[in-house]
Protein backbone atom coordinates (compact mmCIF):
# COMPACT_ATOMS: atom_id res chain seq x y z
CA UNK A 1 0.00 0.00 0.00
CA UNK A 2 1.34 3.34 -0.17
CA UNK A 3 -0.25 6.59 0.79
CA UNK A 4 -1.69 9.02 -1.39
CA UNK A 5 -0.40 12.49 -0.23
CA UNK A 6 -2.23 14.99 -3.29
CA UNK A 7 -5.01 14.25 -5.89
CA UNK A 8 -5.23 15.29 -8.79
CA UNK A 9 -8.65 15.83 -10.73
CA UNK A 10 -6.91 17.18 -13.82
CA UNK A 11 -6.40 14.73 -16.63
CA UNK A 12 -8.91 12.83 -18.80
CA UNK A 13 -8.21 11.19 -21.65
CA UNK A 14 -7.10 13.77 -24.05
CA UNK A 15 -7.38 16.01 -21.80
CA UNK A 16 -4.99 17.89 -20.19
CA UNK A 17 -4.77 21.30 -17.98
CA UNK A 18 -4.82 24.64 -19.68
CA UNK A 19 -1.20 25.73 -19.52
CA UNK A 20 -0.52 22.16 -21.09
CA UNK A 21 -3.34 22.55 -23.89
CA UNK A 22 -1.28 25.58 -24.80
CA UNK A 23 1.54 23.81 -25.19
CA UNK A 24 0.45 21.39 -27.33
CA UNK A 25 -1.47 23.73 -29.61
CA UNK A 26 2.29 24.89 -30.42
CA UNK A 27 2.67 21.90 -32.48
CA UNK A 28 1.43 19.87 -35.63
CA UNK A 29 1.03 16.32 -33.88
CA UNK A 30 0.97 13.99 -37.03
CA UNK A 31 0.89 11.01 -34.76
CA UNK A 32 -1.88 11.77 -32.55
CA UNK A 33 -1.17 9.13 -30.10
CA UNK A 34 2.61 10.94 -29.63
CA UNK A 35 0.13 13.94 -28.48
CA UNK A 36 -1.23 11.80 -25.71
CA UNK A 37 2.36 10.17 -24.13
CA UNK A 38 3.70 13.76 -24.42
CA UNK A 39 0.40 15.64 -23.44
CA UNK A 40 0.74 13.09 -20.00
CA UNK A 41 4.51 13.55 -19.45
CA UNK A 42 3.98 17.68 -19.75
CA UNK A 43 0.77 17.75 -17.15
CA UNK A 44 2.95 15.11 -14.38
CA UNK A 45 5.99 17.58 -15.15
CA UNK A 46 4.13 20.87 -14.08
CA UNK A 47 1.77 19.77 -11.86
CA UNK A 48 4.14 17.70 -9.74
CA UNK A 49 6.44 19.10 -6.60
CA UNK A 50 9.54 18.03 -6.38
CA UNK A 51 9.75 16.28 -3.08
CA UNK A 52 6.14 15.30 -3.86
CA UNK A 53 5.77 11.45 -3.26
CA UNK A 54 2.85 9.70 -3.68
CA UNK A 55 0.11 11.47 -5.67
CA UNK A 56 -2.87 10.41 -7.78
CA UNK A 57 -4.61 11.44 -10.85
CA UNK A 58 -8.20 11.07 -11.37
CA UNK A 59 -8.91 10.06 -15.13
CA UNK A 60 -11.97 8.64 -15.21
CA UNK A 61 -14.79 7.00 -13.93
CA UNK A 62 -17.48 4.10 -14.58
CA UNK A 63 -21.51 4.80 -14.33
CA UNK A 64 -21.74 4.25 -11.15
CA UNK A 65 -18.63 6.68 -9.76
CA UNK A 66 -16.22 3.96 -9.40
CA UNK A 67 -12.71 6.30 -10.04
CA UNK A 68 -10.21 4.96 -12.57
CA UNK A 69 -6.99 6.79 -11.15
CA UNK A 70 -3.54 6.89 -11.62
CA UNK A 71 -0.34 6.79 -8.87
CA UNK A 72 2.99 8.61 -9.22
CA UNK A 73 5.37 7.39 -9.18
CA UNK A 74 4.76 3.53 -9.92
CA UNK A 75 6.33 0.95 -7.69
CA UNK A 76 9.62 0.82 -9.54
CA UNK A 77 10.04 4.63 -9.69
CA UNK A 78 11.15 4.98 -13.12
CA UNK A 79 10.98 7.95 -14.69
CA UNK A 80 7.51 8.68 -15.71
CA UNK A 81 6.40 4.86 -14.98
CA UNK A 82 2.60 5.30 -13.59
CA UNK A 83 0.35 2.60 -12.31
CA UNK A 84 -3.65 2.25 -13.34
CA UNK A 85 -5.92 1.36 -10.78
CA UNK A 86 -9.80 1.05 -10.58
CA UNK A 87 -11.11 0.74 -7.42
CA UNK A 88 -13.29 -2.62 -6.78
CA UNK A 89 -10.45 -4.19 -9.32
CA UNK A 90 -9.76 -6.50 -6.25
CA UNK A 91 -9.51 -6.09 -2.61
CA UNK A 92 -6.05 -4.37 -2.33
CA UNK A 93 -5.85 -0.81 -1.34
CA UNK A 94 -4.43 0.14 -4.67
CA UNK A 95 -6.51 -2.32 -6.76
CA UNK A 96 -3.97 -1.96 -10.32
CA UNK A 97 -5.14 -4.47 -13.24
CA UNK A 98 -2.15 -6.02 -14.89
CA UNK A 99 -2.75 -7.28 -18.23
CA UNK A 100 -2.77 -10.99 -17.59
CA UNK A 101 -5.87 -10.41 -15.89
CA UNK A 102 -7.58 -8.02 -18.68
CA UNK A 103 -6.65 -11.30 -20.99
CA UNK A 104 -7.92 -13.92 -18.45
CA UNK A 105 -11.10 -12.17 -18.43
CA UNK A 106 -11.51 -11.53 -22.24
CA UNK A 107 -10.76 -15.52 -22.46
CA UNK A 108 -13.41 -16.66 -20.64
CA UNK A 109 -16.26 -14.30 -22.23
CA UNK A 110 -14.76 -15.70 -25.83
CA UNK A 111 -15.34 -19.46 -24.06
CA UNK A 112 -18.79 -18.72 -22.03
CA UNK A 113 -20.54 -16.04 -23.83
CA UNK A 114 -22.02 -15.06 -26.77
CA UNK A 115 -19.55 -14.80 -30.01
CA UNK A 116 -21.36 -11.69 -30.78
CA UNK A 117 -20.62 -9.86 -27.83
CA UNK A 118 -16.96 -11.31 -27.75
CA UNK A 119 -15.67 -9.99 -31.34
CA UNK A 120 -17.36 -6.32 -30.41
CA UNK A 121 -15.63 -6.24 -26.97
CA UNK A 122 -12.15 -7.12 -29.02
CA UNK A 123 -12.78 -4.23 -31.46
CA UNK A 124 -13.55 -2.19 -28.50
CA UNK A 125 -9.93 -2.71 -27.04
CA UNK A 126 -8.55 -2.63 -30.74
CA UNK A 127 -10.44 0.68 -31.30
CA UNK A 128 -8.85 2.11 -28.19
CA UNK A 129 -5.28 1.42 -29.38
CA UNK A 130 -5.40 3.19 -32.05
CA UNK A 131 -6.58 5.91 -29.94
CA UNK A 132 -10.26 6.44 -29.55
CA UNK A 133 -11.43 7.03 -26.25
CA UNK A 134 -13.19 4.81 -24.14
CA UNK A 135 -16.41 6.81 -24.21
CA UNK A 136 -16.76 6.52 -28.01
CA UNK A 137 -15.93 2.79 -28.33
CA UNK A 138 -18.72 2.10 -25.44
CA UNK A 139 -21.29 3.96 -27.42
CA UNK A 140 -20.07 2.28 -30.66
CA UNK A 141 -20.17 -1.35 -29.23
CA UNK A 142 -22.31 -0.98 -25.89
CA UNK A 143 -25.39 -2.10 -27.52
CA UNK A 144 -24.05 -5.63 -28.69
CA UNK A 145 -22.49 -6.14 -25.11
CA UNK A 146 -24.29 -9.31 -23.54
CA UNK A 147 -22.00 -10.54 -21.03
CA UNK A 148 -22.55 -12.89 -18.42
CA UNK A 149 -19.41 -13.81 -16.86
CA UNK A 150 -16.36 -11.77 -15.85
CA UNK A 151 -16.07 -7.98 -15.50
CA UNK A 152 -18.59 -5.28 -16.96
CA UNK A 153 -16.95 -4.29 -20.54
CA UNK A 154 -16.82 -0.83 -19.19
CA UNK A 155 -14.62 -1.62 -16.22
CA UNK A 156 -12.00 -3.45 -18.98
CA UNK A 157 -12.49 -0.79 -21.37
CA UNK A 158 -11.77 2.82 -19.26
CA UNK A 159 -8.23 1.85 -17.63
CA UNK A 160 -7.14 0.14 -21.34
CA UNK A 161 -5.88 3.87 -22.77
CA UNK A 162 -3.60 4.85 -19.40
CA UNK A 163 -2.35 1.22 -19.60
CA UNK A 164 -1.15 1.77 -23.55
CA UNK A 165 0.07 5.36 -22.38
CA UNK A 166 2.25 3.57 -19.58
CA UNK A 167 3.64 1.55 -22.36
CA UNK A 168 4.19 4.12 -25.02
CA UNK A 169 5.67 5.60 -22.17
CA UNK A 170 8.04 3.71 -20.75
CA UNK A 171 8.94 1.99 -24.42
CA UNK A 172 9.35 5.37 -25.79
CA UNK A 173 11.52 4.38 -28.84
CA UNK A 174 10.56 0.87 -29.17
CA UNK A 175 7.16 -1.30 -29.49
CA UNK A 176 4.84 0.96 -26.96
CA UNK A 177 1.51 0.08 -26.72
CA UNK A 178 1.77 -2.96 -28.88
CA UNK A 179 3.37 -4.84 -26.51
CA UNK A 180 0.03 -5.26 -25.24
CA UNK A 181 -2.48 -5.83 -28.14
CA UNK A 182 -1.16 -8.97 -29.41
CA UNK A 183 -2.87 -10.82 -27.15
CA UNK A 184 -6.28 -9.73 -27.63
CA UNK A 185 -5.57 -10.32 -31.44
CA UNK A 186 -5.14 -13.42 -30.76
CA UNK A 187 -7.95 -14.02 -28.57
CA UNK A 188 -9.50 -12.29 -31.51
CA UNK A 189 -8.39 -15.09 -33.63
CA UNK A 190 -9.29 -17.90 -31.56
CA UNK A 191 -6.14 -19.51 -30.47
CA UNK A 192 -6.54 -22.17 -28.27
CA UNK A 193 -5.32 -21.48 -24.54
CA UNK A 194 -2.62 -24.09 -25.12
CA UNK A 195 -1.46 -22.03 -27.61
CA UNK A 196 -1.32 -18.44 -25.68
CA UNK A 197 0.80 -17.06 -23.26
CA UNK A 198 -1.35 -16.74 -20.68
CA UNK A 199 -1.04 -17.47 -16.82
CA UNK A 200 -5.11 -17.49 -16.58
CA UNK A 201 -6.75 -16.40 -13.75
CA UNK A 202 -9.84 -18.42 -12.06
CA UNK A 203 -13.30 -16.85 -12.91
CA UNK A 204 -14.01 -17.63 -9.86
CA UNK A 205 -11.28 -15.47 -8.71
CA UNK A 206 -13.16 -12.35 -11.15
CA UNK A 207 -16.23 -12.50 -9.76
CA UNK A 208 -15.08 -12.19 -6.37
CA UNK A 209 -14.72 -8.32 -7.22
CA UNK A 210 -17.12 -5.85 -6.87
CA UNK A 211 -16.52 -4.86 -10.29
CA UNK A 212 -18.11 -8.17 -11.98
CA UNK A 213 -21.09 -8.69 -13.82
CA UNK A 214 -23.72 -8.96 -11.18
CA UNK A 215 -25.92 -11.92 -10.47
CA UNK A 216 -22.79 -14.46 -10.71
Amino acid sequence: MVEIVREHDVLGFDRYPETVEAMLSQHDWEDQLNKLRVGTVLTFSLTENRNEQYVSYVVDQLQDGTKVFLIRPAWLNKGYDFKVCVEGWDETANPAPSHSEIYSDLYWKREQDDADSFEALCKAVMDIHQGESPTAVLDKYGETFDFSVGRTPEALLKPLPWLFIEQDIRYWNYTGRNMTIELVEELYDNQPLSELSLELQELGAIHETPLAIPNQ
